[in-house]
């Protein structure tokens, strides 16, 4: 396998170490990853063999050396299937799966650059796995596989949760709490969270942003800081930076936004799976989506909606959403309609199978 990140925050290198970590009985597994992080090591621990070739951008010249390193690498060890997790894997590993004649697969998690490659990268992969529906239909082929990702585990309950938090500074108070949670970049939307505070029915609300800086938008979150305290909202901003394992931890919470926008260069137009979106459902708090997509689509359970869908980008059409949040009868009562669709979703065991399945068609000679 090639995965893109390092870090551990992200749904894909998530989703890595769920998969892994469920099939170690089932494949001998060796992932090459292009930059270094503290993801390196959780794989070592689900009984993965690591190598890091740094692969430090997508120009064409850093592209081609990570493209060789990966070659060499197939060749030496003739895996039976090479599995791209993410677009910047698959397009660093496609020229020389082909080459060495090493059955590839792709996991495509997002939207990232859908315009520029998906359809070519869809073309000369073997088979394409997708997240979501959504996520697999701009690669224009008939035959994607999609595997959603597995129910989260539980979440802790408000006080549990509450009790961990504090470790990063947080205490609730009397405002309603708004959370949002990922890697620190500006296509995840907290600024527009932390405008929609300056509106009149959002006064009510205070942001907390549990993530830390990412490597690709450095000083992102000082940039947040200065734009809370330009519009009058510092004082109800609040910065957890890194939280392990914070998705269990919603409960502690009111209510969740996924804010994905356009804007930042060589990034998604849109958001992806959001395993935020269900792990807010599975705690029985209501979600603030962004634009339509696959968190919108399940937020929109057989017993009615389990949040609001609002305009992306659009920080009026968010404040007007926590307007509707305030009042408490009605935020139980979406969590309550999402915690039901969410408990239904597939487990660990079903998604690991449907994935084996992918990766034993892939390799078998035609």
């Amino acid at each position: 396998m090639v995965t893109s990140f390092g870090t551990t925050e992200g749904g894909a290198e998530q989703w890595l170490l769920s998969m892994l970590n469920s099939l170690r009985d089932e494949v001998i597994v060796r992932v090459l990853v292009l930059e270094e992080g503290p993801l390196i090591e959780a794989l070592t621990h689900v009984g993965a063999t690591v190598r890091v070739i740094p692969v430090f951008g997508l120009r064409p010249s850093e592209m081609a050396r990570g493209a060789r390193a990966i070659a060499h690498d197939l060749r030496a060890h003739r895996p039976d299937v090479v599995v791209g997790n993410g677009v910047k894997a698959q397009a660093a590993l496609i020229l020389g799966a082909r080459v060495v004649r090493v059955p590839n697969v792709w996991v495509k998690h997002d939207h990232s650059f859908d315009a520029q490659v998906a359809r070519p990268l869809g073309w000369l992969s073997g088979r394409v796995v997708a997240t979501a529906l959504e996520v697999g239909e701009a690669v224009g082929r008939d035959d994607v596989v999609v595997i959603e990702p597995e129910r989260p585990q539980l979440p802790l309950s408000r006080e549990q949760s509450l009790t961990e938090l504090a470790r990063f500074g947080y205490r609730p108070d009397a405002l309603s709490a708004l959370v949002m949670v990922g890697r620190l970049v500006p296509y995840k939307g907290v600024d527009i969270a932390i405008s929609a505070l300056a509106y009149t029915g959002a006064d009510r609300w205070r942001l907390v942003v549990i993530g830390s800086d990412d490597d690709s938008a450095p000083g992102e979150t000082e940039r947040l800081r200065q734009l809370a305290t330009t519009l009058g909202v510092g004082a109800r901003v609040h910065f957890c930076g890194h939280v392990p394992r914070a998705g269990r931890l919603l409960a502690a919470f009111d209510a969740l936004a996924v804010m994905t926008r356009p804007g930042q260069a060589g990034a998604p137009q849109r958001e992806g799976y959001g395993i935020t979106g269900t792990e807010a459902m599975l705690a029985g708090v209501p979600v603030i989506m962004a634009g339509e997509g696959p968190v919108a689509r399940r937020l929109r359970t057989s017993r009615g909606d389990a949040g609001i869908v609002v305009r992306i980008g659009d920080p009026l059409d968010t404040a007007k959403a926590l307007a509707a949040l305030a009042d408490e009868r009605y935020r139980q009562e979406l969590g309550q309609r999402g915690c039901a669709a969410a408990e239904q979703m597939p487990g660990t065991s079903e998604v690991a199978a449907a994935f084996l399945g992918v990766l034993a068609d892939a390799a078998m000679p035609t």
